[in-house]
């Protein structure tokens, strides 16, 4: 699914940063530095189910290596490469890198695509879940897990899948640049492969990030798209209430005109009625 190395990581990093400072309010982008960062150490490891030169991708394009990462991707076979190609650019993003996010573009790279994410080896996944039985405290610890392989284990999961599009995934990392390069090369922010999952107009107003709003309905956000599919999930979850994004957008304090903008006049005033 959608995010789902970042999504697995959350707890763990949530652990992590309240020790770190208790003060400070957990914000889901800091979950995607976090995956890049064990990505790339997983990376140097050859922890991956994937070919050697595989690995060294992955490290040369969240160093952002660019010339390294299209040699790499020049010499493989055609389908190889765009298939890692695609991937790469799911994981550029969210090594918020705008530069090797265009330059991908530029190469070929699907702006609307998914990317085929790698997953652990099977045996460093086991050797790590054996790591973790061996804690006398594992299972009534308070403290979150320091060690990295016992880290890897929550944070990567044995099945590899796809993740994307880099669009959704630009927003919920809170990279502006990035989402703007995508934008820019005609990213569609109404395509989400996961049907139950914040696409990017969702995500950047959940986090309040008043920029990114304004450019996705520059681009062609649609609030009235947006109403239907909330007022969908809502539904389906039989949720005894009704919100719409513009809702979302006053709760976050976004700009009176940034939230006219996310306002669908046929959900927002019936929303209006049923509060009165």
């Amino acid at each position: 699914m959608l995010s789902r190395i970042s999504l697995l990581a959350l707890g763990l990093l949530f652990a992590m940063q309240a020790i770190a400072d208790d003060s400070r309010p957990f914000q889901p982008p800091m979950a995607c530095q976090y995956q890049t960062a064990m990505m790339r150490r997983l990376a140097l490891l050859g922890a991956f189910d994937v070919p050697p030169a595989i690995n060294t991708l992955m490290v040369n394009v969240i160093d952002g290596k660019l010339p390294q990462v299209r040699q790499q991707l020049n010499t493989m076979p055609t389908a190889d490469a765009a298939r890692w190609r695609q991937s790469t650019l799911i994981i550029a993003t969210y090594a918020n890198n705008p530069t090797i996010v265009k330059a991908l573009l530029n190469d070929g790279a699907a702006v609307d695509g998914s990317g085929w994410m790698p997953s652990l080896k099977q045996s460093f996944h086991d050797q790590a879940v054996e790591d973790i039985k061996k804690d006398p405290n594992w299972e009534t610890s308070p403290n979150p897990i320091t060690d990295f392989k016992e880290a890897a284990v929550l944070s990567f999961p044995v099945k590899a899948g796809l993740d994307g599009t880099a669009l959704i995934i630009a927003a919920r990392c809170n990279d502006v640049a990035t989402l703007d390069v995508l934008l820019r090369q005609h990213a569609d922010a109404a395509v989400n492969p996961f049907r139950n999952v914040m696409n990017a107009l969702e995500a950047s107003v959940s986090l309040g990030n008043t920029a990114a709003v304004q450019h996705l309905l520059e681009h062609g956000a649609d609030a009235c798209a947006e109403d239907r599919l909330i007022h969908r999930r809502q539904l389906e979850r039989k949720m005894n209430h009704f919100s719409t994004i513009a809702d979302w957008g006053r709760r976050k304090k976004l700009p009176d005109d940034v939230v006219a903008g996310l306002t669908c006049p046929a959900f927002d005033s019936a929303h209006s009625e049923s509060r009165q």
